[in-house]
C-alpha cells in the first residue's frame, strides 16, 4: 500500500518448502497427464474430470479449456438434449466456483459463453441475476459488463431496463467507464423508442454535467458528452450542447476558486468547446481571447504538455488573427 514501508519477505520454513514442492509436483503430474490424454485424443468422462481438477488449480490454461469442450461434445450424453442440458447445467455450477476464484479469467468467461450457447434451454434470467451480483461486488469489472451485454442480447426488450441500470451505476460511481460505454450502446435504441427525443437528450446532458461537477478530473463524463454532441443531427443542437458545456465549465471554474491543480481538465475542455463552437459559428472576440488566455494558463500549470498548448495557440491565434 502507498505510504507503508515494504515488509521484508519471511523465509519459508522447511515444512512450508516441502509442502510447496509437493503442490508443484502434484500440479506438474496432473498437467502432464491431461496433455498426454489430449495428445492421444482421449475424450472420456475420466479425462473430463482431470481437466476440471487442473483448471481448479490454474484457470488460465486455454488449451485445457479447449480440450474440455471437445470432450463434452464427444460424450454420449451430448446427443440427448435432456442429458446435454443436465451436463451443461453442472458445467455452469463448476464455472461459478471458478468465478469465485478468478473473476478476471478470459478463458473461463469464454467457456461460460460457449456453455450457454450450447444448452438446449439456457436460463438467461439466472445469468442476469448472477452478473448483477458480480457487479455489486466490483461495479467496474469489464468482464462482468461484457458478459452482461452477451446475456441481455439473448433477452427481448431489455434496452430500456438496461439503460435504467446504467443510470443507477453512474449515480453510484460517475467514474464507471463500463457503465458509460454501455449507455452509449443503448441510447440510440432507447431514443428510437422514445416519444420525446428532445426531452430525453436534455435529461441526458443534465446527467453528464452533474457527473462533471462531481468529478471534473475524470475523463468518462467528458468523453460521453463529446460523443453525445457528435450524434446530434443538426448544427443547432450541437451548438446548444456546446454552449451549455461552456456555461457549466465556467461555473465549475468559479466554484474551484482558482485552484489550478484541480482545474486542468475543465480548462482543456473549455478550449476544445470554444474551438468546436467556432467551427459552427464565429465566436466573439472576448471568447477568442478567453480561449487563448486559457491555453497560456494551461502551459503554466501543465508543463508536460506545453508543446501541445503552444501548437494550439499558434493555430487558433492564426485563425483569429490574435497571436499572443
Amino acid at each position: 500500500m502507498h505510504g507503508h514501508r515494504r515488509q521484508a519477505l519471511r523465509e519459508p520454513s522447511v515444512d512450508e518448502k516441502e509442502q510447496n514442492r509437493q503442490r508443484v509436483e502434484k500440479y506438474c503430474t496432473l498437467n502432464t497427464s491431461v496433455m498426454n490424454l489430449r495428445a492421444q485424443s482421449v475424450f472420456t468422462a475420466p479425462a473430463l474430470d482431470l481437466t476440471k481438477r487442473l483448471l481448479e488449480l490454474n484457470t488460465e490454461l486455454h488449451t485445457v479449456w479447449n480440450y474440455r469442450r471437445t470432450i463434452l461434445t464427444h460424450l454420449d450424453t451430448w446427443q440427448d438434449p435432456t442429458e446435454r442440458q443436465r451436463v451443461l447445467e453442472s458445467e455452469l455450477d463448476f464455472l461459478f466456483d471458478i468465478i469465485k476464484k478468478n473473476i478476471k479469467s478470459y478463458w473461463m468467461w469464454n467457456h461460460r459463453v460457449w456453455t450457454l450457447n450450447s444448452m438446449p434451454q439456457a436460463d438467461w434470467q439466472r445469468e442476469l441475476a448472477l452478473v448483477a451480483r458480480l457487479l455489486e461486488l466490483d461495479a467496474r469489472n469489464f468482464h462482468g459488463w461484457d458478459y452482461r451485454r452477451f446475456v441481455v442480447s439473448h433477452m427481448d426488450d431489455m434496452d430500456v431496463a438496461e439503460f435504467a441500470f446504467t443510470t443507477e451505476q453512474i449515480n453510484r460511481d460517475c467514474a464507471n467507464h463500463s457503465a458509460w460505454h454501455n449507455r452509449s450502446k443503448l441510447l440510440p435504441g432507447v431514443l428510437a423508442k422514445s416519444g420525446n427525443v428532445a426531452e430525453m437528450l436534455v435529461t441526458e446532458q443534465s446527467l453528464v454535467l452533474n457527473a462533471i461537477y462531481t468529478d471534473p478530473d475524470d475523463q468518462n463524463a467528458w468523453l460521453y458528452h463529446e460523443w453525445l454532441v457528435s450524434i446530434q443531427t443538426s448544427d443547432e443542437d450541437r451548438l446548444r450542447m456546446l454552449r451549455d458545456k461552456v456555461a457549466a465549465i465556467r461555473e465549475l471554474l468559479e466554484l474551484e476558486d482558482g485552484d489550478d491543480a484541480g482545474s486542468k481538465r475543465p480548462l482543456i475542455e473549455l478550449v476544445d468547446a470554444l474551438a468546436a463552437i467556432d467551427k459552427l459559428e464565429a465566436v466573439a472576440e472576448e471568447e477568442r481571447r478567453e480561449c487563448l488566455d486559457t491555453l497560456h494558463r494551461l502551459k503554466s500549470i501543465d508543463g508536460g504538455h506545453a508543446g501541445r498548448y503552444t501548437d494550439m495557440l499558434q493555430m487558433l491565434g492564426k485563425r483569429w488573427e490574435l497571436v499572443k
